[in-house]
C-alpha cells in the first residue's frame, strides 16, 4: 500500500527562536534610543537564518513523497529507495498527535532526513500497516521521547 508522507523538518522551532530573538534586538535598539552597529549585523544574520528555514519548510511541504508498505515483503519503499527490513535496526517514533517515524539503520548511526518521515493521514492507517509490518519483520518500534518510559516498544496492537 501506498501513503502519503512528509518530512520532519523542525523548522517551526528555528523560525520561532529566530522571531523571538529578532524582537529582542529591536527591543534593545528601542529601549536605548541608539543605533548599535553590531545589532543591525545580528538582525542581517537573523533574518537569513528565517529565509533559509522557511525555504527549507517551504521544499519539504511542496514535494509530495510517499512510502510504499507491502506487508508480505521484506522491503520498504521511500521515494523509490528500498530497504530490506534486515538492514533496519529499529524503528524509533517520536510525538504523539502528528508522530514522527525514523528508521535507524544497523550500519549508520546517525538517520539521514529522508528515513524520518510523518504520515499525512488522518485515520492513521499508514501507522498501522507500518507496525503490523514491522511485527512481521521482527522489527522493534520504540517510542522516544521525554513523556516516554524508558524502552517503551510498540506493537501494531497499541497503534
Amino acid at each position: 500500500m501506498k501513503f502519503a508522507i512528509h518530512y520532519s523538518t523542525r523548522m517551526k522551532d528555528i523560525l520561532i527562536f529566530s522571531l523571538v530573538i529578532s524582537i529582542i534586538m529591536f527591543q534593545v535598539a528601542t529601549l536605548t534610543e541608539y543605533s548599535y552597529p553590531v545589532l543591525f549585523y545580528m538582525q542581517m544574520a537573523v533574518n537569513a537564518v528565517m529565509l533559509a528555514a522557511l525555504a527549507i519548510e517551504g521544499y519539504a511541504r511542496l514535494i509530495k513523497r510517499e512510502i510504499r508498505i507491502q506487508e508480505n515483503f521484506d522491503t520498504i519503499t521511500i521515494n523509490g529507495a528500498s530497504v530490506k527490513a534486515d538492514q533496519i535496526r529499529e524503528i524509533k517514533v517520536s510525538g504523539c498527535h502528528k508522530a514522527t517515524f525514523r528508521l535507524s539503520l544497523k550500519d549508520k548511526n546517525a538517520t539521514p532526513l529522508f528515513w524520518s518521515f510523518k504520515f499525512e493521514d488522518k485515520n492513521c492507517e499508514g501507522i498501522r500497516q507500518l507496525t503490523r509490518w514491522a511485527e512481521h519483520n521482527g522489527i522493534a518500534v520504540r517510542k522516544i521521547g521525554p513523556q516516554t518510559r524508558t524502552d517503551m516498544v510498540l506493537t501494531s496492537s497499541n497503534a
